[in-house]
Formats: C-alpha cells, sequence, structure tokens
C-alpha cells in the first residue's frame, strides 16, 4: 500500500483477526502497515508461530490459538489430503480456544476488522458495539456475474447468472449449519447474546446498527477482476495489499542467468499444501513439460 494517506481526525484502535497460513496473513500485515501509516493503532491477531513476522513491520501482536503452518506439515494433514475425516470433536476444540483467546485479542479495540477464516470475528464485533470490516483477497460477496470461487467463468445467461448468486447463499448456510451450535454457544456462554436463527444471521428479525452493513474490503485489483455490477454499494475493491519489498536486493548471477533465458520458465505453486507422495506429483509435471508426451487420468 504504497498510496498517500491523509491524516485521520483521530487515532483508532484497530485489530485484524486473522487464522489459517502464512498466505491467510500476509496480505492483512499490507493492510495493517497501510492503516499504521494513515495514523492508526493497529494490532494484527493470528498465531503464536507468525509473531516474529507480524512484530518484524513494526505492528502490535496478539495471539489467537493454533499453529496451522504446524499441522499443514504432521501426518494428519497429509491422511486429510487421501481423504480421511478430520474428528469433528477436534476441530471443534480448537475454533473454541481461537473463539475465546480472539475475544480477549479485541478488548479495547474500536474497529475490528476480520477474515474469511476469521468471519467469527462478527459476533465479538457486535458484542463490543464497534463498527467491523470485513476484508477479503477473493470475491465472497454474493453476485450472478460468476459463480462461488468460478470468478473466472463470466455468465450472461439469466438462469445461470440466478444460480451463481444461490451458490454463495447455499455455501453460507452450509457453513453455518456446520458451526451453529459451536458459535451460538459462544454467543450466549460467553458474549452473553441470544442466539442467530436456523437460517444463519441473514434473517434475524433485528440486527443491530454496527452489524447490518458490514463494510467489504476486497485486497486485489479491479483490472484481474471486474467489481460486478450487483454487489452493494458498500463493497470496495481497493487494489492488492502487497509488503513494500526491500529496494537493495540483488539476486544471485545463476537466478538472474535463469530469468534471463530466451526460453521462459514456469512455476508450479501449490500454496501451504503438503504432499504425502512429491515423487509421484513431481513426475507428473516432469511429464506434462514434455510435449511428446500425452497424460491420461483416470476418472
Amino acid at each position: 500500500m504504497r498510496q498517500s494517506l491523509t491524516a485521520p481526525s483521530r487515532k483508532l484502535k484497530i485489530t485484524i483477526l486473522t487464522v489459517g497460513s502464512r498466505g491467510d496473513l500476509q496480505p492483512y500485515c499490507a493492510l495493517a502497515i497501510g492503516l499504521k501509516r494513515a495514523g492508526h493503532e493497529v494490532t494484527l491477531a493470528t498465531h503464536e508461530n507468525f509473531e516474529p513476522f507480524v512484530r518484524k513491520f513494526d505492528l502490535k501482536f496478539a495471539p489467537i490459538a493454533g499453529n496451522i503452518q504446524e499441522f499443514l506439515q504432521s501426518k494428519l494433514q497429509q491422511r486429510l489430503i487421501a481423504g480421511e475425516k478430520l474428528n469433528p470433536y477436534e476441530a471443534d476444540k480448537l475454533l473454541l480456544q481461537q473463539l475465546q483467546s480472539a475475544w480477549v485479542a479485541c478488548q479495547g479495540s474500536e474497529v475490528i476488522i476480520y477474515t474469511p477464516l476469521a468471519n467469527w470475528g462478527y459476533h465479538i464485533a457486535e458484542k463490543l458495539g464497534v463498527p467491523c470490516f470485513f476484508a477479503s483477497v477473493l470475491p465472497l460477496s454474493p453476485t450472478g456475474m460468476f459463480g462461488f470461487l468460478r470468478f473466472a467463468q463470466i455468465a450472461k445467461n439469466p438462469l445461470k447468472k440466478a444460480i451463481n448468486y444461490g451458490s454463495y447463499l447455499l455455501v453460507e448456510f452450509l457453513h453455518w449449519q456446520r458451526y451453529q451450535k459451536l458459535l451460538n454457544h459462544f454467543r450466549t456462554e460467553t458474549l452473553k447474546l441470544p442466539p442467530l436463527p436456523y437460517l444463519g444471521r441473514r434473517f434475524r428479525q433485528k440486527t443491530p446498527a454496527n452489524v447490518s452493513q458490514i463494510p467489504v474490503l476486497y485486497g486485489f485489483s479491479s483490472h484481474v477482476i471486474p467489481k460486478p455490477d450487483d454487489w452493494p454499494h458498500w463493497a470496495y475493491v481497493t487494489g492488492f495489499w502487497f509488503i513494500d519489498q526491500a529496494s537493495e536486493y540483488e539476486p544471485p548471477l545463476e537466478l538472474e542467468d535463469f530469468l534471463g533465458r530466451k526460453q521462459l520458465p514456469l512455476c508450479f505453486g501449490f500454496g501451504s499444501m503438503t504432499m504425502p507422495n512429491p515423487e509421484y506429483l513431481t513426475h507428473y509435471i516432469v511429464e506434462a513439460l514434455n510435449p511428446h508426451s500425452a497424460l491420461q487420468f483416470e476418472v
């Protein structure tokens, strides 16, 4: 976030809630840096193993339970990739710990920004009676333009648009059904708030003003994903959130030679996921790059 920002009328205490892997943290570090440059006091609440990363940008840090990096490298995660189901009790136990630690982290906040994997920040903001924002690097507001996480496929047919829009509501409903009991328990026992209805927060009879129309901040470029015409006016596409890189970096000569070749390099990335059989995967990547071979996949 390099653009110049005018000084705010007063400094706000902002807490950003995010959980997950490094990729679920770094864009929001960039957002936090931008908010701090604008004159605000920003705390980034995330897993303890990311504390050194957060603090190197001179940001305040608050811990949230869990270590996703450790989990992603565990045998349990490899079994999940292979198709095994996670014990719901263990998953709920971790989520409850995250809720409790996030509640502590948000004390004294004047604004809360929560991310997709920390969308329970909604409940904490409601209890504290403070404004909140939803921030994401993926387009998650319902739209007829494209389906849920299918933003490369633009729809023009009216029926397809209706199906696309409904896909977001369906995912939202299924997610709420999975965590309804635990989140309502958190609301009633910890936050002393009434439980949300069976169909979720969209169907509340009366919604507090601070969580009725939550502004949405999208950290991607409208040149990459154009803002849908049917998004509400409180959804903002701000551009990418990048951390400024050191300008004095000089790549090794070997890297410069590699990138300077006439034949453009290809990069295969798999995010934070670890592979249970990297040799098998490498074999098929090499095969895919061989112009004289063809891959056959059995369904």
